[in-house]
């Protein structure tokens, strides 16, 4: 049976939704910014070479999945502790200030660190947001609320991908587009 009732179980359910779905403009922000950005700092060194961006493509993406699998088991560990509400709100800080803090970044390293710390954020509010879905709504209703989630996740690769066809991301414009994945500290 449900924790709550009525306009609770809805709050926690939008909550959710918009977490996730902003997870989802989150994960498709890298894949838009990652060769102008990478083609940026490497022209700084005054180095032109292919396979720099590739390697850090791939380092770089590989720390953004290790992080949210790092990131689950933190922000459910730290909803044990504070509750599920105040770990998911800090999580989904977490991610939105880290995605924005890669506006700053001047070297490849630097940028992998950010979306690392970014993606536990990721990991916390995937884990918590379904958690929170799961304790308030009734079981008959679980499964089809949890598919909703989910499809959250590609509302929001769906949005970023719309800003992107509106805007020409470039070696002078990649950094204002880490700063849209600033918007969820708003939520």
């Amino acid at each position: 049976e449900p924790v709550t009732g009525g306009r609770a179980q809805w709050l926690v359910l939008a909550a959710a939704f918009l977490g996730w779905m902003f997870d989802g403009m989150e994960m498709g922000i890298f894949p838009l910014v990652a060769r102008p950005g990478l083609q940026e700092m490497q022209a700084a060194s005054g180095i032109v070479d292919e396979q720099f961006v590739q390697m850090w493509m791939g380092r770089i993406t590989a720390l953004f999945l290790l992080g949210a699998a790092c990131g689950g088991l933190v922000f459910g560990w730290l909803g044990d502790r504070i509750g599920r509400v105040r770990a998911m709100a800090l999580s989904i800080l977490c991610y939105s200030l880290f995605t924005g803090f890669c506006y700053f970044a001047a070297q490849p390293w630097q940028l992998g660190a950010l979306r690392f710390i970014a993606s536990m954020g990721m990991g916390g509010e995937w884990a918590l947001g379904v958690a929170l879905v799961m304790e308030v709504w009734p079981e008959a209703e679980r499964p089809l609320l949890a598919g909703l989630i989910g499809a959250a996740a590609n509302v929001g690769y769906a949005l970023i991908a719309v800003i992107a066809i509106q805007f020409l991301i470039t070696r002078d414009s990649w950094r204002w587009v880490m700063l849209v994945g600033a918007a969820p500290a708003l939520l």
